[in-house]
């Protein structure tokens, strides 16, 4: 017993463990960065989020193992950054922003730094989160729901999906109202920046290529069709909408890119 206490005692061995916690900090940013441009399509919710819990409470319970360590104080002074991102991307969402908000709190007064940084930090970061919490609620209230997005991903009809032939790229499309006109979307996304999670999987938007708008009423499944077709020798997935052939929007190339041909 004695020797596990020393060995737990051991300053490299907790250094070793404050530096594992930066995983922690890269997967905040990842979770940030799946908020800002990925759908997510959950298969069972509850499980992910008792895991996602998990991962929050093991990590606090290891930079408070460490909060002695210098590695551990510089981790909380940028663990608020992350955790601000994750707010402002995925704002609503807040079972993904309570957990990290929690850890961010605790570990940041937990940390053994000096005590005039951690109250200047302190308030510059509550500031920060007060500020941007209220341009949030006052964008919305003033020109309605937005997204860091091309798209509102709250309209985006969940039962349709249609995949080309390569499996390559897929058509989405968002039913939208303004006023008494309902109007429907295509859009084409790319298949390949995909993310897997477990129980579910985050489909990426951030990028998508609008391809046609039309009249709520003439909404069909079959307006939009793939199909594969040679071009300069190669295979591509083109798009064509009502019978007419459309530019796969991911494969036109920029003017700059035509002149140099």
């Amino acid at each position: 017993m004695d020797k596990i206490v020393a060995f737990l005692k051991n300053v490299w061995f907790r250094r070793g463990v404050a530096v594992l916690c930066w995983g922690y900090t890269a997967f905040l940013v990842w979770v940030a960065w799946l908020c800002l441009g990925y759908y997510f399509v959950l298969e069972n919710p509850a499980p992910l989020f008792i895991l996602y819990l998990f991962v929050n409470i093991a990590a606090l319970g290891l930079m408070v193992f460490t909060r002695k360590q210098v590695i551990t104080q510089i981790n909380t002074y940028l663990i608020p950054i992350a955790v601000l991102l994750i707010l402002i991307f995925g704002f609503g969402h807040w079972f993904i922003i309570i957990p990290p908000a929690v850890v961010m709190t605790i570990a940041f007064f937990a940390a053994k730094s000096n005590e005039t940084l951690k109250t200047v930090l302190g308030t510059m970061y509550l500031l920060l989160f007060v500020i941007g919490i209220a341009a949030y609620i006052a964008i919305g209230m003033f020109i309605g729901s937005f997204s860091f997005v091309e798209v509102d991903l709250s309209k985006r009809d969940t039962s349709y999906e249609y995949v080309s032939d390569s499996g390559d790229y897929r058509i989405v499309r968002y039913l939208q109202e303004s006023g008494m006109r309902k109007t429907v979307s295509y859009y084409v996304e790319t298949t390949t920046d995909d993310c897997e999670i477990p129980l579910g999987v985050c489909k990426k938007v951030l990028g998508c290529k609008h391809l046609h708008t039309a009249e709520y009423d003439t909404l069909t499944n079959d307006m939009i069709q793939w199909k594969t077709e040679t071009v300069d020798g190669e295979k591509q997935d083109i798009p064509y909408v009502e019978g007419i052939r459309r530019e796969n929007p991911y494969l036109i190339k920029p003017q700059e890119e035509l002149e140099d041909d």
